[in-house]
C-alpha cells in the first residue's frame, strides 16, 4: 500500500477547488484541499472537509494524517492503516530532527 498525491488536471470539475487527489495505487481515495481532506463524492460545491460519521451500517475506512516537522519544515504522511502509522510514529519519536507529530482520522465512506 502506497498513498500518493496527484494534481487534478484543468479538466476536472473539481479543479481549483482542491490541490490533490489521494490515491491508493491507481484508486483514488478522497482529494485533498486548503481545507483538508474531501470526500470522493464532492460536487463543485465543496464546503465541508471530511468529517466522522456515525451511521454504523455504512461502511467506513479511515484515513489517518501525520503531520510533523523536518527541521523547521512542515511535512505530512497518510496512511490507510492505524498500525503502519504507529510504527512510523515510533520510528520519528526516536529521531532529534523530527518534532511537533500530530495526527489526525478521517472517514471516508
Amino acid at each position: 500500500m502506497h498513498l500518493t498525491y496527484e494534481k487534478l488536471g484543468t479538466d476536472h470539475k473539481l479543479y481549483g477547488k482542491v490541490d490533490y487527489v489521494v490515491m491508493d495505487a491507481m484508486q483514488p481515495i478522497c482529494y485533498k484541499g486548503k481545507e483538508g481532506y474531501v470526500a470522493l463524492e464532492a460536487d463543485a460545491t465543496i464546503k465541508q472537509p471530511i468529517a466522522p460519521q456515525n451511521n454504523a451500517n455504512q461502511r467506513v475506512n479511515s484515513l489517518f494524517v501525520l503531520s510533523f516537522k523536518v527541521n523547521g519544515e512542515s511535512e505530512e504522511m497518510t496512511f490507510k492503516s492505524k498500525k503502519k502509522m504507529d510504527k512510523t510514529i515510533a520510528f520519528y519519536k526516536g529521531k532529534e530532527f523530527i518534532s511537533d507529530l500530530e495526527t489526525q482520522e478521517y472517514k471516508l465512506a
